[in-house]
C-alpha cells in the first residue's frame, strides 16, 4: 500500500511554482497549525473535518480529496513525498523530507502559545474532531497552571526550539527555520496563510480550529515564571528578527521579549 502507484502518478502531477513538488508542514504546537492543515484540506471542495478523519481512520494516514493527495504524521509516507500537503509534529531532524519540497512552519508569541495550549488541555476537543489530545497530557493541567508548569516536559514547554533542535540549541533551531521555505507568526496568520495563496494560485481561506473558548489569566508570579523558562525561545525569537528571517508585526511588549 505505501508504493501505490496511483499515489505516485497524482503526485507526479504536481508541478508548483518555483520547481516544488509538495507543501510540508512543521506543525508546532497551538501556533494556528491545525487552521492552516484545514485550509488546505478544504481545496478538494469538502468538508476539511471530513477528509481529516478519513487521513486517521485509513491503513495509512493519506487520502485523496478533489485530485489533491494529503497525508500526515507517517515519517516514511512523508519521507517518499507522493502527497501535495503533508505535515507532521515530528522533530525537523527525525523526518526526512525529500528534495523540492516546500516547508512551511508558523511560530507564535511564548507566551501566548503555553497558555493557549493550558487552555486548549483544561478545555478540551470537540467530541466529534479527529486526533484528539491524549488524557496523559489532559492530567497535567488538571490542578492549575503552577502544577502545570511543574509537569510539562521541556519539549512541550519548549516546542518551537525543540521542533528545530532536540538539543534546545537554539543557534541550531535559528538556522533549521531560516532554511525553511516560509514562515510567519500566529499573530499574522492571515496575512501568511494570504501570501500561500498568491505564490501558488491557490484558493486557501483560513479555517479556524481547536480556538479555546477561555482564556487563562495569568498572575504577574506566573508571567515572570513562564517567561524566565521561556527565554530560550525569545532568544530564538530576537536571532529570527535580528537575522530578518521572521517577526510577528503584532506581537504586543508585555508579551514579547
Amino acid at each position: 500500500m505505501r508504493t501505490d502507484p496511483s499515489f505516485r502518478r497524482l503526485a507526479a502531477s504536481y508541478d508548483l511554482p518555483g520547481g516544488y513538488k509538495r507543501i510540508y508542514l512543521h506543525h508546532i504546537r497551538k501556533t494556528a497549525g491545525t487552521s492552516l492543515y484545514l485550509s488546505f484540506l478544504a481545496l478538494g471542495g469538502e468538508d476539511p473535518m471530513e477528509v481529516w478523519r478519513r487521513i486517521t481512520t485509513s491503513p495509512l494516514p493519506r487520502t485523496v480529496s478533489g485530485g489533491y493527495a494529503f497525508t500526515a504524521n507517517h515519517r516514511m509516507l512523508l519521507a517518499e513525498g507522493a502527497y501535495f500537503f503533508g505535515r507532521s509534529h515530528r522533530t525537523a531532524s527525525r523526518q526526512p523530507l525529500p528534495t523540492r519540497t516546500f516547508t512551511v512552519t508558523v511560530l507564535r508569541d511564548p507566551i501566548d502559545r503555553v497558555r493557549s495550549y493550558f487552555d486548549y488541555l483544561i478545555e478540551g476537543d470537540d467530541p466529534n474532531a479527529p486526533g484528539r489530545v491524549t488524557d496523559w497530557e489532559r492530567r497535567m493541567a488538571w490542578d492549575g497552571f503552577d502544577a502545570f508548569l511543574d509537569r510539562i516536559p521541556p519539549e512541550h514547554l519548549l516546542n518551537q526550539v525543540a521542533m528545530f533542535s532536540e538539543r534546545f540549541d537554539v543557534s541550531e533551531a535559528t538556522d533549521r527555520i531560516a532554511a525553511c521555505s516560509s514562515v510567519f507568526f500566529t499573530e499574522d496568520f492571515a496575512q501568511g496563510l494570504a501570501g500561500l495563496a498568491q505564490r501558488f494560485d491557490l484558493p486557501l481561506e483560513v479555517r479556524r480550529a481547536r480556538v479555546a473558548g477561555a482564556r487563562t489569566v495569568l498572575t504577574d508570579g506566573q508571567r515572570e515564571r513562564l517567561r524566565s523558562r521561556l527565554e530560550p525561545e525569545y532568544e530564538l525569537l530576537r536571532r529570527l528578527a535580528e537575522d530578518g528571517i521572521a517577526s510577528a508585526s503584532s506581537r504586543r511588549p508585555t508579551d514579547g521579549a
